[in-house]
């Protein structure tokens, strides 16, 4: 997950939609933290269960953190890398199958995308585009998918809104399919980690 600007949603979405991908049966699931602020890794240290398995790495080491989990069998990996350092999304988006980045529906979020889109180009990593944190009856985010529907990136049709629950989970470790798999929140993550599994 890639996203120059800071507060889109990165790590909020890694985490749910690394156990999302466990609880659907997708495989053994890892996350690598990138993060010099290591908010994964802290979830993680609260979580009572043993998945996804969890890893810290840096632009120099996140080559070897990926191979490190294919010869261990995991079959998906979701890197969550840090904002406003270029060389750490490069790093990750040179050794990933697809590049997802977060955009929240505001002007500010969808004017700073495109140089994180930049960055997916210049490896060569194809990507695909998540709105994050919609806003409640609100018309911005039809118009937001307007607009980046204009950057040759494919959009997630399922927006992923501005809940609360998203956040709560995280409290005790868990994600917001375990805390309450009945809710809006949890059927947005479930949805959206299925389209983007399907890119794959």
């Amino acid at each position: 997950l890639l996203a120059q600007k800071g507060g889109v949603g990165k790590t909020t979405l890694t985490l749910h939609w690394a156990v999302e991908a466990h609880r659907q049966r997708y495989g053994r699931v890892a996350v690598i933290d990138m993060d010099q602020q290591e908010s994964a890794s802290k979830w993680y240290q609260r979580r009572q269960q043993d998945y996804p398995i969890l890893l810290r790495a840096s632009e120099d080491t996140v080559t070897n953190a990926v191979q490190a989990c294919r010869a261990s069998g995991m079959d998906w990996v979701l890197i969550d890398t840090m904002p406003r350092v270029e060389e750490s999304s490069v790093a990750a988006a040179r050794v990933a199958d697809l590049s997802v980045i977060p955009c929240g529906p505001s002007v500010l979020d969808i004017e700073a995308i495109a140089r994180t889109i930049a960055i997916t180009a210049a490896v060569k990593t194809p990507g695909v585009i998540v709105i994050n944190q919609g806003r409640h009856s609100s018309g911005i985010n039809a118009e937001a998918t307007t607009v980046l529907g204009q950057y040759d990136l494919p959009v997630c049709p399922i927006l992923v809104m501005r809940r609360a629950a998203l956040e709560d989970a995280f409290i005790d470790g868990r994600a917001v399919a375990e805390l309450n798999p009945n809710s809006k929140a949890a059927a947005e993550i479930t949805a959206s980690w299925r389209w983007i599994a399907n890119q794959l």
